[in-house]
Formats: C-alpha cells, structure tokens, sequence
C-alpha cells in the first residue's frame, strides 16, 4: 500500500469533479455530443501491474513521459476510489476501455524502476540503436511455421545466423531492421536500427544453418528478413563519474532521426571505450559562432538588411554549452549519451567534450 502525498486536495476534488460530470446519465431525447478522442503513445500498453512504491504520478511519467496526465489514468480505473492509494498487484488500466484511442508517436524509451532496494533508473530503449558492431553477429528471421505475413507473441520463426556466430539456446536476441537512407539525417554516422521486438532461441542446427525461436516481444510485427543479433536494450541511469581523460568527440546521431534531440533524449558520439570513456562520464555538448548570422545568412540569403551594417565577424567565437549528458552506455568506439538538461536542441556536428576531472 502506497500513500500518494503529492496529490493536492484541490486536484483531486477538480478530478472527481470531471469524472462525476462524465458519469452522469445523458437524456436519451438529446442526441448526445462526440466525445473527442483521447491520444495515447502507441508504445503505451493496456495495464500496468502496481508495485510496491509506485504512484499514480510516477507511472503516468514512465508510461505517457507527462505525470500530469495522472488523472487521465486515474479515470480509466473507477475502482480506485482515492488517487492517494493504490495498491501492489493492482492492474492499473493505462487505455481507456472504449477503444476510443488516437495512437501518437511511441515514448521511444520508457522510465523504469530498478530491482527492489534499487534506486536507479532503466531507461529501455524501444525506437532505435547505434552499435557499430550490430551486425558482426547478425541473424536474420528467414521463415515462420504461420501463413501470416507478420509474426507477434508467441509465435515460432525460423531463423540463421552468420557463419562463425555460435548461437546461445534460450539467449534473447534482438530483432531490428537497419534504419534507411531517408529515415536520417545526411550527416548522422555510424549504425542506427529500429527495434521492433525480440525472440528466444529455442534450438539450433548449425550443420542445416537453421533454428526454431519463440517471439517473446513484439513492438511491430516481426516479418521474414528482418535481422536479429545479441543487441543491448537497456540504459542505466547511473552516478556520474569523473573523467580520467579529456577528448573531444562529435555527435554522430541520435535515437529519433531527423528530429532535434533536447532533455530526456539520447544521442550517440564517436568515442567509446577505447578512447578511455567509461558508464557515468558527463559530456558537455558545446557550440561556437553566431546562431542567427549562421541561420540568417547562411540558410536565408544576404537580401536581408540590418539597421546599420554588420561588424566583421571574430576569427573565433567563444565556446558555449548548450547541452549536459552523461554516457548511459559506452561501446568500443561509440557512446550514448541521455541529455539532462539542454538549453538548445542538440544538433548532428555539435562538439561533445569529456572533461577530465569533471
């Protein structure tokens, strides 16, 4: 049993207010309004079994990434008679039960809870991922035992892995398909892929080059041809570390192409492990120049005047923070970063900087 001490009493009364009002019995002799749809992240699920600790706000944040959206849960649940308290084991309902849904762009990566006694927080990245070494160890999904074209939980597929690979029986394999061309940005480097699910390798035959795997996830539907390979899917939220080394590094890509990361978001630079980058390293994401002569001039053209004529530019500008990020995960040569707090967006070419010491 959990009390929920950050509800005040006035939003809790505006709220049953409002669910009171929906409750209400509509005169059958009026034709009664369209109720406006509700949008939900289509990455959201249909429940959430409550846990020791949990609160309505917390859950709202990790599922929806808004926890003023707690009350929108809340009026999905009328067996929850108080908001102060829920309950471990209760299937808390996060859709509304009248399929009356508009599902918007996935949460990308959800807020979790540890293990027990555990305060960090996992970060489970469901969009995409950059390992420059993703595909060494690449399978593919080359049939199913279905009719249907797409595969989903609890399905068998038919699947192979490069030669030289050495499957793992019952090990969780990733499943992804490489991210094309257009879905990035020109500039991004390095391997980014979408996730789409996973399955668990259930045998192998390695003189026939086939085994039968389980599909335990499915964010899509999995199809024959889409690759699978032993890909981490989690981040941890971890104390920051001071740097043993100072580099410098570049930020190669991000974890939502072709939009501008900012706080919460991952991005991924060009150095790693190999370059002395270790879990918990803060990266300061800096900028030089003149933002609107860059954005003005450079990209608008030189038709437009200024009140008096512009000062010849310094050969340096000064470097600017515009962004923090710790390292959530460090592979040999490549390094996700979540930013933690961005005054600007981050954009492909920023500079990253390890500060050693810092």
């Amino acid at each position: 049993m959990k009390l929920l001490g950050w509800t005040s009493l006035w939003a809790a009364l505006m709220v049953g207010v409002a669910i009171a009002q929906v409750d209400m019995v509509v005169d059958d002799s009026e034709q009664p309004a369209e109720r406006e749809k509700v949008k939900v992240p289509s990455d959201v699920p249909d429940t959430h079994t409550v846990k020791e600790g949990d609160t309505l706000w917390d859950i709202t944040e990790t599922y929806y990434g808004d926890p003023y959206r707690w009350p929108q849960v809340w009026s999905y649940n009328p067996e929850i008679t108080n908001p102060h308290w829920i309950y471990p084991d209760l299937e808390l309902r996060l859709r509304p039960g009248d399929g009356d849904v508009i599902d918007t762009a996935p949460t990308g990566f959800r807020r979790a809870k540890g293990a027990a006694g555990d305060d960090q927080a996992v970060y489970m990245a469901e969009y995409g991922f950059l390992n420059k070494d993703a595909l060494k160890d690449a399978g593919f999904i080359i049939g199913a035992n279905e009719e249907h074209m797409m595969m989903a939980d609890t399905d068998m597929v038919y699947v192979r892995f490069k030669e030289g690979h050495e499957p793992q029986i019952d090990r969780v394999y990733t499943v992804f398909r490489q991210m094309k061309p257009l879905e990035r940005e020109p500039s991004e480097k390095g391997e980014l892929v979408r996730v789409l699910g996973a399955v668990q390798l259930q045998d192998y035959d390695v003189a026939r080059a086939v085994g039968r795997a389980l599909v335990v996830d499915s964010l899509e539907g999995l199809e024959r041809g889409f690759r699978l390979a032993p890909l981490e899917r989690k981040f941890y939220w971890v104390d920051v570390v001071p740097a043993d080394v100072s580099l410098r590094a570049t930020v190669v890509a991000s974890l939502y192409p072709r939009k501008l990361p900012s706080t919460n978001q991952i991005v991924f630079v060009n150095v790693g492990a190999e370059q002395g980058v270790v879990l918990g390293n803060r990266f300061y994401i800096v900028r030089q120049g003149d933002e609107w002569r860059r954005s003005a001039e450079g990209r608008i053209g030189r038709e437009i005047e200024t009140t008096v004529p512009l000062p010849d530019p310094p050969e340096h500008y000064p470097w600017e923070v515009v962004a923090l990020g710790r390292a959530v995960n460090v592979q040999p040569n490549t390094t996700a970063i979540l930013l933690e707090k961005a005054n600007r967006a981050v954009r492909m070419g920023d500079r990253a900087e390890l500060r050693q010491g810092e």
